[in-house]
């Protein structure tokens, strides 16, 4: 918990949200000035970045991996690559971005556990087991059926928890999923996603699932996509950060409040007329819904500057400051420090 809290000084939700550590639990960051001058506004400390796109090939990987480490290189005055919990409390006291790479599919490894290895040497900490389609390890939550695990994914799974990588299910299907949490020695994450109960929708997770993530010590970042946040009875409804907050208290109530995280599940690099073309194609059809350009993400939280938002709507909602501290990003940390390495 944060000490300034802890010791029970009253704080404006400006100066609670200043005094905690901020983290995003997933994102698609823009490698540039703009993007860091959105992190800087938003008081946030650290992002899990999908440093590689879903379905890449090994080289691709590669390819992404070095231009984004090649970036912080250039940065370092402002940014830092998460490779421990000390990193990011290190970027915190000198107000710097930590960036953790958080690649949202394993098609780059298959199963190599040699290649896995040079991923997380290469800075890979948080590695989504599954994107939306069968692959040699599960089922993604875009298939009809769902198996679970394979005994290709156990071993990888084992393999993750012996390297010290944090094993995230967002889009594998629940079977597979729970299949994650079972080989899994240490704590499994949903980096992002939301509450199928609310919002029913084939990324989402059911209160079963949460309820074993929390006995599983995980923890599920809450995205701010609004075709995950929808209003069932009002579809056509741009939710808001009131909306957010339900999907939270509905994971407290199932799992309990050191098992829940924020997660916008924003792309800064997606364009308009990109997201057009992506329209074209029943997957991210079906996956991202018809919301108007401007309407796509939480009233309220239209990009990461606006990320103390948060911090008032938690208090708004109910949240003592020491609940809004774990969910800013007190619960990241905790399973971070249980699933990674410490640095030598």
């Amino acid at each position: 918990m944060n000490d300034v809290v802890a010791k029970g000084v009253p704080l404006s939700p400006l100066e609670l949200h200043a005094a905690a550590t901020v983290i995003d639990g997933s994102t698609v960051i823009e490698l540039g000035d703009e993007h860091l001058n959105r992190i800087r506004r938003g008081g946030v400390t650290a992002v899990n970045h999908t440093v590689t796109r879903p379905y890449a090939d090994t080289v691709t990987g590669l390819r992404e991996v070095n231009a984004c480490r090649r970036w912080i290189d250039e940065h370092s005055d402002a940014v830092l690559l998460a490779l421990s919990v000390a990193d990011i409390r290190r970027a915190k006291a000198e107000g710097k971005e930590a960036v953790i790479f958080g690649p949202q599919d394993t098609e780059m490894i298959g199963v190599d556990l040699d290649l896995l290895g040079t991923f997380h040497d290469l800075g890979v900490r948080i590695l989504q087991l599954t994107y939306q389609r069968q692959n040699l390890l599960g089922a993604g939550c875009g298939e009809s059926t769902d198996p679970g695990l394979t005994h290709q994914g156990r071993a990888f799974v084992r393999a993750m928890n012996e390297l010290g990588i944090l094993v995230d299910v967002s889009h594998c299907g629940e079977q597979t999923g729970l299949d994650a949490m079972d080989a899994s020695d240490k704590p499994v994450v949903v980096t992002h996603s939301f509450c199928d109960v609310l919002s029913p929708h084939i990324r989402a997770k059911s209160d079963a699932f949460l309820r074993r993530l929390g006995e599983q010590r995980g923890v599920i970042g809450i995205t701010t996509l609004s075709a995950f946040l929808y209003h069932p009875d009002e579809p056509q409804r741009r939710p808001d950060l009131a909306r957010f907050v339900e999907h939270v208290s509905r994971v407290v109530d199932v799992a309990g409040v050191d098992h829940v995280a924020i997660a916008t599940d924003y792309d800064e690099t997606l364009t308009e007329a990109m997201r057009a073309e992506q329209q074209k194609t029943k997957e991210l059809r079906n996956l991202l819904g018809d919301w108007p350009w401007d309407q796509r993400r939480a009233e309220g939280m239209d990009d990461a500057s606006q990320f103390g938002n948060f911090t008032s709507a938690l208090l708004d909602g109910g949240f003592s400051p020491e609940e809004v501290i774990k969910i800013l990003g007190g619960n990241w940390l905790r399973v971070f420090g249980e699933a990674w390495k410490s640095a030598p």
